[in-house]
């Protein structure tokens, strides 16, 4: 039985975060387990305090999955300083199926495996929809 608390961390350029979670309380609700860090906002601190203070005090009892806008964008690089030896799993250029998949994943998995899945699904989803009503049309006047 897994007995890591698993906390999941939405971090993005602007406020993409917060559409993300919109979304995901909207579909699944979101829990208080999901934390947001909308970086380079004229309101909000710097990415690396913000991280020192979700990642500073977590135990070896916390599980975090990080899901971050772009990778090799200044906050996955950010992110990946500060999760050394932490148990953090970080995710970069994430989609809402994504997301849905994993925040809603069983705790009692490992974590690995799941985000192994849900990776190859959520890339699935990345499909030219104008091409595939075009293949069917072409099917269809055959």
């Amino acid at each position: 039985m897994n007995t890591k608390t698993r906390k999941f961390l939405i971090a993005t350029h602007g406020a993409l975060a917060s559409g993300f979670r919109s979304s995901l309380e909207m579909i699944a609700g979101a829990g208080d387990s999901v934390h947001l860090i909308q970086a380079y906002l004229d309101e909000s601190k710097p990415v690396n305090e913000e991280l020192a203070n979700l990642f500073g005090s977590a135990g070896s009892e916390e599980e975090w999955v990080v899901f971050s806008d772009l990778l090799g964008g200044s906050i996955t690089n950010q992110l990946i300083q500060a999760a050394a030896g932490k148990n953090v799993h970080i995710i970069a250029g994430f989609n809402l199926p994504l997301l849905l998949e994993v925040v809603l994943s069983d705790p009692e998995e490992p974590i690995g495996g799941i985000l192994e899945a849900a990776i190859d699904r959520a890339r699935e989803q990345l499909v030219y929809v104008n091409k595939l009503i075009n293949l069917k049309n072409d099917s269809e006047n055959a």
